[in-house]
């Protein structure tokens, strides 16, 4: 009996490797990278303007890359079950920014010096 209990346990823990299981329409790495870049562009577009409207701007992001909240929905949850992957996206989507606008490196690196806890790809 108890062999038997031991054999289900072993196949309900090996049966349950996935977190978040692929989505079906999943953004690659690349796509997550450019799409979390405009949004953190057009957030801070927001502090600058507090009359924008951030709806209209999200949904601007989404048609300009062309995918739906759906999708990047699932996309971001399946990525945030891997952070390791989520790491790099968050970094690329920094070098992506950079790559926009060369002066935020000063003004990230006195972030950085401020609040030293700040998330490694903010680093």
């Amino acid at each position: 009996m108890k062999k038997i209990i031991f054999l289900f346990t072993l196949l309900f823990i090996f049966s349950c490797s996935e977190i978040v299981d692929k989505p079906k329409n999943l953004l690659s790495k690349d796509e997550m990278s450019e799409v979390i870049a405009d949004f953190a562009i057009y957030d801070q577009a927001y502090s600058v303007n507090p009359t924008s409207n951030l709806e209209i701007t999200s949904r601007y992001v989404l048609k300009k890359h062309k995918i739906t909240a759906k999708d990047y929905r699932d996309s971001y949850k399946y990525y945030i079950s891997r952070p390791n992957q989520l790491d790099k996206i968050l970094k690329n989507a920094k070098e992506i920014i950079l790559d926009k606008d060369p002066k935020l490196e000063g003004y990230m690196e006195k972030l950085e010096k401020k609040n030293p806890n700040l998330p490694s790809f903010v680093k």
